[in-house]
């Protein structure tokens, strides 16, 4: 999928109240990639895998059959001199940030009830202290468009995090200014309003229970214009 700057993961609790982590006036369509690496991370502090993990991240629940659903764990460096940058960022006066890499889970449309993981030590944490750092989720139709344009957070993973939580999200269809054909986009939005608490995983592991509605009818948001 399209790559995420790392710093994103900052703004998990935007994301949980419907605001989209990164958006784009035209809607780039995501590429699925079960292992991704930042394009600014140096060769010489790729994470080493964990041979016995250990701590893991079992995200279940119910979806509408017609949705299908990318989840995403991000990973990033936590020692400041671990931070850089690429040389064309660098040139444009960006700021270092942490290395990162995202491991990705596909749930297929035709499915309803589902359960996945991800383990939260799956890499050792080395010179540069590699550890998890949030949960993403991005959804479409694969009967009206080709991939998701957007992903947007979940739960983020802090040592002070929950074992537990439950996460619901209503979907309505949309059409933007540069929607063509049939084609149209997903909008997904949490049925109520989340605590940073709620959305806050430990590090240990934990359960994370959601549930992904599609609604459509012409008195739904799903006739709005923006994205």
């Amino acid at each position: 999928m399209a790559w995420r700057q790392f710093e994103v993961q900052t703004c998990i609790t935007l994301s949980l109240l419907g605001h989209a982590i990164a958006g784009q006036s035209q809607p780039s369509i995501m590429q699925f990639r079960q292992h991704e690496e930042a394009q600014h991370n140096r060769p010489t502090d790729k994470p080493e895998v964990n041979a016995s993990p250990r701590s893991s991240l079992v995200i279940s629940g119910h979806k509408d059959p017609g949705i299908e659903i990318w989840f995403d764990l991000s990973y990033g460096t936590t020692i400041k001199q671990c931070n850089t940058q690429s040389v064309a960022n660098r040139m444009l006066g960006a700021p270092d940030v942490p290395q990162a890499v995202i491991d990705s889970i596909q749930v297929p449309a035709g499915q309803t009830e589902f359960s996945v993981r991800f383990f939260l030590d799956r890499y050792l944490p080395g010179g540069c202290n590699w550890q998890p750092m949030g949960l993403g989720h991005a959804e479409f139709e694969p009967a009206l468009s080709q991939g998701p344009t957007v992903s947007t957070g979940v739960v983020s993973i802090r040592p002070n995090g929950k074992r537990s939580t439950e996460l619901a999200w209503v979907c309505q269809r949309a059409k933007t200014f540069y929607s063509s054909g049939g084609q149209s986009w997903l909008k997904c939005h949490t049925k109520q309003r989340v605590s940073n608490e709620q959305a806050t995983i430990s590090t240990k592991g934990g359960v994370v229970d959601v549930e992904f509605t599609l609604e459509t009818g012409a008195g739904s948001p799903a006739n709005d214009e923006s994205n």
